[in-house]
């Protein structure tokens, strides 16, 4: 058993971490044309919260494998935010959203060290938390999911991002079986859902690339 939960944590790692650097594209592509344009911040911030939040987890579980992949995915996730606010024209609306990160992570520290007595309530609602931002995250497609059946156009969906997020949350789900951490389990089993319906949507509406005219755009 162990040398299988072995295995699946290193391959867990790689897979995790090899999704974490998808944002590496988005940040070359501001460093060279030294634009933000089309580049949404908020992804990042949420990333790095759900980072932070696992990563305390992963402290009071004593986990390696969650502490690894957190720790790279944080710093990944800092790296990202400070090269977008680097070359923003106008930060006034990333850095609010990132005080109110701030905000929210001190709340939940504060909470959990000045309310709750027992280690093992800690470690359950910290666990609670997590899960339930990655979900959130997990759930976020819905809106895309959406626009895909209206237009009947999946387009906008990445086909090696899709793959990766179900593989990336089939092991998480598998290595929380193993441990028996159902705050592993549930929301990574939202991502294998997520994932699948984008996979079904990839099959049901093919891809129709929109060429729009020059003069209806007014070029």
């Amino acid at each position: 058993m162990d040398s299988y939960l072995n295995l699946l944590s290193n391959v867990t790692i790689l897979c995790t971490v090899s999704m974490f650097a998808a944002g590496i594209p988005s940040c070359l592509s501001i460093y060279r044309t030294g634009s933000t344009q089309n580049v949404p911040y908020l992804p990042f911030l949420m990333t790095l919260i759900n980072n932070l939040l696992w990563f305390y987890y992963g402290i009071l579980k004593v986990d390696s494998t969650l502490l690894v992949v957190n720790g790279i995915g944080g710093f990944l996730q800092v790296t990202y935010m400070v090269v977008y606010l680097y070359f923003a024209v106008s930060r006034m609306k990333e850095m609010q959203q990132t005080f109110l990160g701030i905000i929210f992570m001190l709340s939940v520290y504060f909470l959990l060290q000045n309310y709750v007595v027992e280690p093992k309530m800690i470690e359950d609602r910290l666990g609670l938390t997590a899960s339930t931002i990655t979900v959130l995250m997990y759930a976020s497609p819905l809106a895309e999911i959406a626009e895909v059946i209206r237009r009947k156009n999946s387009a906008s969906i990445s086909l090696a991002l899709t793959i990766t997020s179900l593989a990336t949350s089939s092991l998480w789900f598998l290595y929380g079986l193993l441990l028996r951490d159902l705050y592993i389990q549930i929301p990574n089993l939202s991502g294998i859902t997520s994932s699948i319906i984008r996979l079904m949507l990839l099959y049901v509406y093919p891809k129709i690339q929109v060429l729009v005219d020059s003069k209806e755009k007014g070029v």
